[in-house]
């Protein structure tokens, strides 16, 4: 297929308040509820058929952002501010280019107004990466393609060599499966405050609202494998928690199961971390826990994780096990920073930009062939506490295409089941994805089984919503206030 050109005509933007079944813990940040911005772009294709696309994130506090002199509220008007500059880069091309020139007009205008506003550069991606995805939506429904035939067959116009001169003449689909993923592993979080056995939940703290709420419970009954836990940055207490979930992970589950150690920047030097990695190393009480960790997630502050100062103990921890940059991730050269630096991967999250994540897996590829060292290089899939509709369809789908046969997922477990949608959308997830959602128990929620959901109906054309999206049941942004959310 031709590559598609278009512009964008209009775009809209519109909150939904959600609030969280029981409190998540990461880093420093405790989330209780939170709004989920939702956009809604009008494309005009050169030929004059119009279309619309749509995308959609959560706005949490304490990530994209770490400051300790900003709040909540200041990280979600940070947010919105780069959001609303994304919207004026892209209405204000007034010619057809193809989503990727979009992209890249667009995102070096949003990194110009951050830096004038002094915002980091992950927050700035935020505002390119959502409408990067709501014009590769209303693209998909242009071409009648869904997303990853539209990479595959490079409708988008992707131009890889103009971020990565490296990568020279290769094309997405050299990079990409032959066919997207029809099912994934669900990488099951274990937050900071979670309940680790059945009676750590006590009468007063039980939900009763047809979902599990111990790690124990989860495993019984969605048959979980894969698991991402988050340790604090105390070794003492970390290492009791971890003993907590490594007794219950080897007497549950007979068969063998996998970790994502998450250090959330918990760390300002590499020593404290290392110290926590060799007690899981050397005691027999970790024994089958520790071989099970299959990477460790940025255990370093943002502010030193990629200096050059610190390069020769990520490899000796590298040595160990692969460990990955997540929160550190904000330019489109971080990989090749990182991996210069001796890390092994990096996370793919649709809120850092679908096209980053497309190049850093033909980095991954390159660096693996011809690399500075005999290591694998990998993408790994996380989560922000993507919910249904729009941002876990999204989330699934661009991990489909890329390949990744597991992904943290943290928003089925804390957001009680489809509940925050309108009832309209809750009937059309199930009866138009009814492999991945089901109704047990009376709730509309993610169908989790033997650890895995299946995916195969976020094939259709766009980019993986297969339902309409109830904007009526949201509130325009102009009319939102962050007081909606009623937190305390």
């Amino acid at each position: 297929m031709s590559i598609l050109r278009l512009r964008v005509c209009e775009a809209e933007f519109f909150v939904r308040n959600v609030r969280t079944r029981m409190p998540f813990r990461y880093g420093v940040a405790r989330l209780t509820g939170y709004p989920i911005l939702h956009a809604r772009v009008l494309v005009e294709t050169e030929s004059g058929e119009r279309h619309v696309g749509v995308a959609a994130d959560a706005l949490p506090p304490k990530w994209f952002d770490k400051d300790p002199t900003k709040d909540f509220r200041d990280n979600v008007d940070d947010l919105l501010s780069v959001t609303l500059a994304a919207q004026q880069a892209y209405l204000g091309q007034s010619e057809c280019l193809s989503p990727f020139e979009l992209f890249m007009d667009g995102y070096d205008s949003v990194i110009a107004f951050a830096d004038a506003e002094g915002l980091n550069h992950l927050t700035a991606s935020f505002g390119s990466a959502l409408f990067e995805r709501a014009v590769a939506c209303a693209a998909g429904h242009a071409a009648g393609m869904p997303h990853d035939r539209l990479v595959r067959e490079n409708a988008l116009g992707i131009d890889m060599a103009a971020i990565h001169p490296e990568l020279g003449d290769t094309q997405p689909r050299h990079v990409i499966p032959a066919a997207a993923l029809s099912s994934m592993w669900i990488r099951h979080t274990v937050g900071l405050s979670d309940p680790i056995r059945t009676y750590d939940v006590s009468d007063g703290e039980r939900l009763d609202d047809g979902l599990p709420q111990a790690l124990e419970e989860y495993i019984e009954r969605q048959g979980l494998r894969y698991f991402k836990v988050k340790v604090s940055g105390d070794t003492n207490a970390d290492i009791l928690r971890l003993s907590e979930i490594a007794g219950l992970l080897d007497a549950r589950i007979a068969e063998p199961y996998y970790i994502s150690l998450d250090g959330n920047e918990q760390y300002r030097e590499m020593g404290g971390f290392a110290q926590l990695v060799e007690e899981l190393r050397s005691s027999a009480a970790f024994e089958r826990f520790y071989s099970s960790i299959l990477f460790i997630e940025q255990p370093l502050d943002r502010s030193i994780a990629l200096s050059e100062g610190i390069s020769d103990e990520v490899v000796r921890l590298c040595q160990h096990r692969p460990v990955i940059v997540d929160e550190s991730d904000s330019d489109l050269d971080s990989f090749e920073r990182a991996i210069s630096i001796g890390y092994s991967g990096i996370s793919a999250k649709n809120c850092k930009g679908i096209y980053k994540s497309l190049m850093n897996l033909g980095l991954a590829q390159l660096y693996t062939r011809h690399g500075p060292s005999e290591r694998d290089y990998f993408l790994t899939g996380e989560d922000l506490i993507n919910t249904s509709v729009v941002p876990l369809h999204q989330d699934l789908t661009t991990l489909a295409t890329l390949g990744i046969d597991h992904a943290e997922r943290n928003g089925h477990h804390y957001v009680c089941g489809l509940n925050h949608l309108s009832e309209t959308e809750r009937d059309a997830c199930l009866d138009a994805h009814a492999d991945l959602y089901a109704s047990l128990d009376g709730l509309a929620q993610l169908h989790v089984q033997r650890g895995r959901i299946a995916i195969g109906s976020l094939a259709v054309p766009g980019f993986g919503v297969g339902v309409e999206t109830d904007f009526g049941g949201m509130v325009p942004l102009a009319e939102w206030s962050f007081e909606s959310l009623g937190l305390p």
